[in-house]
């Protein structure tokens, strides 16, 4: 992304740089997306399911139309989220949802914090992150199909992820697999959260 837009704007003499940048936020107040009950950005076209990222430039802007962060309309008598989290995270009585108590800030965390007792495997859904406000969600109906970067792993393979095999380490073909999922930079946590799907 970056590149294509140096690429662009370079032409112009403008530089552009990546920036790490909360940015959720910075698409719902710049007006690329809205909040979701479950606090997550949704883009008209494309539900919660996109990938979000920021960059800046030096190129002259006309125009300011930085707003207030808003939960989508349809929110307002929607409670599929709440009904669907099974940690209690989302909430009807406040806006932003009880991060501590959201399965995605768990399965973020650093690989060697061992989850709360209190978070049941069996809410466990993804290797990264979760799907269980998303998958409910009425404004994501019409994406639940989009597959993209579906990859298989073998018993081989699974064995040295659980093991921590650090990306040096890996087969070229297990580490192209992990790049295509856009999870080579969060190998550390991988051990962790695959471990919760192999538990007996």
């Amino acid at each position: 992304m970056e590149e294509i837009l140096a690429k662009i704007l370079g032409t112009d003499g403008y530089r552009v740089a990546r920036t790490a940048l909360p940015l959720k936020l910075l698409a719902v107040r710049s007006g690329l997306g809205w909040y979701g009950r479950n606090n997550i950005c949704y883009v008209p076209g494309m539900g919660s399911f996109h990938q979000l990222v920021a960059c800046y430039s030096d190129l002259p802007c006309q125009g300011d139309d930085w707003r207030e962060a808003q939960m989508m309309e349809s929110c307002k008598n929607c409670h599929a989220c709440i009904h669907h989290c099974p940690t209690g995270a989302i909430t009807s009585d406040r806006f932003l949802l009880r991060a501590e108590r959201c399965i995605v800030f768990h399965n973020e965390r650093s690989g060697d914090i061992p989850f709360p007792a209190w978070i049941d495997p069996s809410w466990h859904n993804c290797p990264e992150g979760c799907l269980h406000c998303q998958r409910v969600c009425p404004q994501d109906r019409d994406f639940l199909q989009w597959i993209e970067g579906k990859e298989e792993f073998s018993q081989e393979e699974t064995a040295l992820l659980l093991e921590g095999v650090p990306a040096d380490q890996l087969p070229g073909a297990t580490v192209k697999k992990l790049e295509r999922l856009d999870l080579i930079e969060d190998l550390d946590i991988l051990p962790r959260n695959l471990s919760v799907f192999f538990k007996k």
